[in-house]
């Protein structure tokens, strides 16, 4: 049987970042949602894990999709394998989540597939070490994060219901990068915001905006800082989601975000553009009851 599963992208509501650990990993305060913008996944029960995909760089064993099912049927003790083709539209390098989304469909796939029926926490607890990116999908939701990312609960606020005009420069931005980068910045290895301040949630859209690694990202890319500017232009709510280089707009009208994605990519702001929507749940949860709650 051959079947095929979405793998959202994701944007940060906001993102910052409460503290540098002693063995370097970052604590964030964060929110997750998704979009309507998704990488497909087409499995198949095989021999072995096998994964391919429509860009063939990210093809065979160095795919977070490969090491992950792997990972998982050792754990698991299962003779089966997969057979995975990604088909790509989720840009790399964009902060949108895309590898992190397709190896969390792909565990959610495997989990049901192989009759394993882990519940959420089972998964995010194995997934997190792959990616810190990896439990927003697994757990199915908007949401709100700490810790490294594996700390979530549902986000209490109502999502803005606008449309999203997401777009990228040519050049994307490594995450090590731009974590590296930031860390040299501040020179801080201590908490950078105050603790009492963990559980503040942004409630209105312009605050909504807040992303700590904006300057790094600009720094070290100054295409993105100048695609913001003239998002700004156009739209009120402008921001960049999780590391970059991927910036966010929302806007009234689809039309009217429509037309800044042309503009824009006229303008050689932008050589990458979706409009769409944010959706409050992983399209996932449509099919299937993945999650135990």
């Amino acid at each position: 049987m051959i079947q095929t599963f979405p793998a959202p992208a994701k944007i940060n509501l906001y993102l910052r970042i409460t503290r540098i650990r002693p063995d370097g990993m970052h604590e964030l305060d964060t929110a997750f949602a998704y979009t309507d913008l998704c990488d497909r996944l087409t499995l198949s029960l095989a021999d072995h894990i096998q994964v391919e995909c429509s860009q063939a760089h990210l093809s065979g064993d160095k795919n977070l999709v490969h090491q992950l099912l792997v990972a998982f049927k050792e754990k698991q003790d299962v003779r089966q394998g997969l057979s995975v083709h990604i088909e790509k539209h989720i840009p790399e390098q964009a902060g949108l989540g895309g590898g992190s989304s397709d190896a969390a469909t792909a565990l959610m796939a495997a989990n049901r597939l192989w009759d394993i029926n882990a519940d959420t926490a089972e998964l995010i607890d194995f997934a997190t070490p792959f990616g810190a990116d990896i439990p927003c999908f697994l757990y199915g939701r908007a949401s709100v994060a700490h810790g490294i990312g594996e700390q979530m609960q549902n986000y209490p606020q109502p999502l803005p219901d606008q449309a999203l005009l997401l777009t990228r420069p040519a050049a994307g931005l490594s995450t090590r990068a731009v974590f590296h980068h930031f860390d040299a910045s501040h020179n801080f290895d201590r908490t950078l915001t105050a603790p009492e301040a963990l559980d503040t949630i942004r409630r209105d859209s312009p605050q909504l905006a807040d992303n700590d690694l904006e300057a790094s990202a600009c720094s070290l890319n100054p295409d993105v800082a100048e695609l913001l500017q003239g998002l700004s232009q156009h739209s009120n709510h402008v921001w960049m989601s999780g590391s970059g280089s991927a910036c966010i707009a929302l806007f009234e009208q689809q039309a009217e975000a429509t037309n800044v994605a042309t503009l824009l990519q006229q303008q050689q702001l932008a050589n990458w553009s979706h409009v769409g929507r944010m959706t409050r749940s992983h399209p996932m949860l449509e099919n299937w009851d993945v999650a135990k709650r």
